[in-house]
């Protein structure tokens, strides 16, 4: 197996293997008023088993798989400019993105990252001629610069008096009462209001820290770090020793404040979730790294990289599916943490098989092959020939 196809195997496991931690975090959101709760900085209750898991989520799932998904793209973006050295191509290219992503949002779900993509991927024009030394110094800017916004958030409190819980159960309930019963004119015209307008209202600060990791994601694409060889081992066993050692302090401390039973002095929620951030940008460093050499010692991982290469109609499937399952047997709002982890394996589980077999026929994922037909402006290679000794190697 040559170079490239290393190359293109290692992202699309790692892509996969991000795909799954989305789910994980998004399943929430699929099934519970999340949005809404935490829109009013309210947080659930957990007890016993799902009390373990969702600590387990915070420490290690929340915040550490769209980092790797955003460090992606940026490497696709190096890739994508070698190969075409267009410009124009690829603003189409992301007009088209921002299409689909507004499509998902406003007619399927709130959690859409695709147009956040579509619009931070235009400044990666002014970047793309840069030093490596000028794009990793940029990369930690626009990264510092989000967190030192979000730490200052941690510092308002809300007095009681800002916060009327009979008002917040009534808007809980009523938020509610509309995902299950609502028609769907009447559940798309409810959240144009109430989850559409906040999240485009926050785009602008949203950008900041997509673009640094999309940059961090150009200067590994420069550098070529995605290529086994001696001198690269030797790069990325560093990188993954740091960021090991780094990631422990903020899994400890925050940690604690999870677990703890008394009083920290100021919002240990906004602390938390200030801490989670940080701990995200750095294990999903750490994620990466390990499976750059996971991917040399065992095959079994490059299950990830089928759904891996269709990542955008997957990503697009998990939203379209969970949202009418629950809404369509009337299960929003009635299961819990542990059932909702458990239909994410099996969706996941699902999407592995469907992803194989469809790429035994077909070169790309039907929302991959629209997007490079519009790209193009015209109709590209879609079904393969027939083969079916064949292994999927590209």
């Amino acid at each position: 197996m040559n170079d490239h196809q290393n190359r293109i195997q290692l992202i699309d496991i790692i892509r996969g293997f991000a795909l799954f931690g989305i789910l994980l975090v998004n399943m929430q959101s699929f099934y519970s008023p999340e949005f809404i709760e935490m829109y009013y900085g309210k947080t659930k209750t957990y007890y016993g088993l799902e009390l373990i898991l969702a600590l387990f989520f915070q420490l290690f799932i929340q915040m550490k798989f769209y980092p790797i998904f955003s460090f992606l793209f940026g490497v696709g973006f190096y890739f994508y400019y070698n190969k075409t050295n267009g410009i124009n191509l690829f603003i189409r290219r992301l007009l088209i993105l921002l299409m689909f992503g507004l499509f998902h949002l406003v007619f399927i779900w709130y959690g859409d990252i695709l147009h956040l993509y579509a619009l931070t991927g235009l400044f990666l024009i002014f970047f793309h001629k840069l030093s490596n030394r000028s794009i990793i110094y940029w990369a930690f800017f626009f990264i510092v610069l989000y967190h030192v916004l979000l730490g200052a958030s941690i510092f308002y409190i809300p007095n009681e008096a800002q916060f009327n819980k009979h008002l917040f159960e009534n808007i809980v309930l009523e938020y509610t009462s509309v995902y299950m019963e609502a028609s769907y004119p009447e559940w798309l015209l409810y959240r144009l209001k109430i989850e559409i307008l906040p999240i485009l209202l926050q785009i602008p600060f949203a950008m900041i820290p997509v673009l640094g990791m999309f940059l961090l994601g150009l200067y590994t694409g420069k550098k070529q770090l995605y290529v086994h060889n001696e001198n690269n081992d030797f790069q990325i066993k560093r990188i993954w020793t740091w960021s090991f050692i780094f990631s422990i302090p903020f899994l400890v401390v925050n940690g604690i404040i999870l677990t703890s039973t008394f009083s920290l002095g100021l919002s240990a929620e906004g602390l938390s979730q200030f801490l989670t951030s940080i701990s995200g940008i750095i294990m999903s460093i750490l994620y990466m790294s390990s499976f750059y050499f996971l991917t040399k010692k065992t095959r079994a991982l490059f299950l990830f990289r089928f759904i891996g290469k269709m990542a955008l109609t997957n990503y697009l499937l998990q939203s379209i599916i969970c949202i009418s399952f629950y809404r369509f047997f009337h299960l929003y709002g009635e299961i819990g943490l542990l059932q909702g982890t458990l239909f994410s394996f099996i969706l996941f589980s699902g999407q592995l098989l469907f992803s194989y077999y469809w790429l035994i026929y077909f070169h790309h994922g039907p929302f991959e092959w629209l997007w490079r037909c519009f790209t193009y402006g015209k109709l590209v290679p879609f079904k393969r020939k027939p083969d079916n000794n064949r292994l999927i190697n590209e």
